[in-house]
């Protein structure tokens, strides 16, 4: 039993059986002894640990018996303890008891945050890029050592809960009432639906992003909550007939952003904004709208329900419902959402 127990669980199970023991054996001295209960618990420990000052000793028969008996099964008990305790200290637990218990803090005061639930290949990926673009969150998964291996790669930045991202008390833990957004990215769909139903009940406004394996789950995680879902299979298949179709438009966007980025330490990005009913942009020509000369941003493309116009001409009029397909700097992008978002004036 004991072999397979983490040295922490061993440490608190013997630190209260040796105080249970010293206890109970002060109580019995004083009674049979006939002396004060400190001066039994006094005798009781400088006589468990072998200190022996030699100032009291037992003066009965019962007593003196109690005592072999008390040596004999403690002394073994306590000196279990203290290699326990250089154990602890030795494999560096206690250390990882005191991060543990600063994650726990930080944890606790950590609010608009993201929750990723499942930190397998897709969950990982996640996180590396919100932790590359600073977005804090907390990954959840029941897999403690994947979790750990991540943590000592980003101290600063990973923080986590071990445990099943379905349970209600797991969500908690990760303080799902104040989050912005949870990633859905359990091993099975019936996994994600079930976790999408209870993070919606825990947090109506929350933003959840569910992987889907099958067509078929599509469907269900739009009817349990989820705001997004995603289908690495069906994004990847595309994204494979389209290299095969078309390979000359996408090696040149990928291309061209890998030298943006590597020689130009640009970081060029791809984004969508949605034109709003009072969007300033609304009802005006692209060539109007100007977008390339406030932004610096470049439209790719512009869908209009099913129909996807790419490279529009000067005179596109741009209606609200439209999706602009834009891509520049972070700059340029953020720009463009600022103009986007710009409100009509108010005749």
């Amino acid at each position: 039993m004991w072999g397979s127990m983490e040295t922490s669980k061993k440490l608190i199970m013997v630190a209260v059986l040796s105080i249970t023991l010293i206890l109970t054996y002060a109580y019995l001295i004083s009674v049979i002894e006939g002396v004060s209960y400190f001066t039994a618990l006094y005798f009781s420990v400088v006589t468990i640990t072998t200190t022996g000052y030699g100032d009291f000793t037992p003066k009965t028969f019962l007593g003196k018996l109690l005592t072999i008996i008390y040596l004999c099964v403690g002394v073994g008990i306590v000196m279990y303890l203290f290699s326990l305790i250089t154990e602890f200290i030795v494999e560096g637990k206690f250390e990882e008891l005191v991060r543990s218990k600063r994650m726990k803090n930080k944890i606790k005061t950590i609010k608009d945050h993201y929750i990723i639930c499942g930190y397998g290949r897709l969950g990982r990926v996640v996180g590396e890029k919100f932790i590359e673009e600073n977005v804090p969150f907390v990954a959840i998964d029941t897999n403690e050592d994947v979790l750990k291996e991540e943590y000592e790669k980003y101290p600063d930045k990973f923080l986590y809960v071990v445990g099943d991202a379905k349970k209600d008390e797991v969500l908690k833990k990760a303080k799902i009432e104040k989050a912005k957004g949870l990633i859905a990215t359990l091993p099975t769909d019936a996994d994600n639906v079930f976790l999408t139903l209870t993070a919606r009940e825990l947090n109506p406004n929350i933003l959840i992003t569910a992987k889907a394996d099958e067509k078929d789950a599509i469907k269900k995680l739009k009817i349990a909550g989820a705001d997004r879902i995603v289908s690495p299979y069906l994004i990847g298949g595309l994204r494979m007939a389209e290299v095969s179709v078309r390979p000359g438009i996408l090696d040149f966007l990928s291309t061209f952003m890998k030298i943006a980025k590597n020689e130009y330490e640009e970081d060029i990005e791809l984004k969508k904004f949605v034109i709003e009913n009072d969007s300033e942009l609304a009802y005006k020509s692209l060539k109007d709208a100007d977008i390339r000369g406030k932004t610096g941003a470049t439209i790719l493309g512009i869908r209009r329900g099913k129909e996807f116009c790419i490279n529009p001409y000067p005179e596109y009029i741009l209606k609200p419902g439209d999706i602009i397909y834009a891509f520049g700097t972070e700059e340029n992008l953020k720009y463009l959402e600022n103009l986007v978002k710009k409100k009509k004036k108010k005749k």
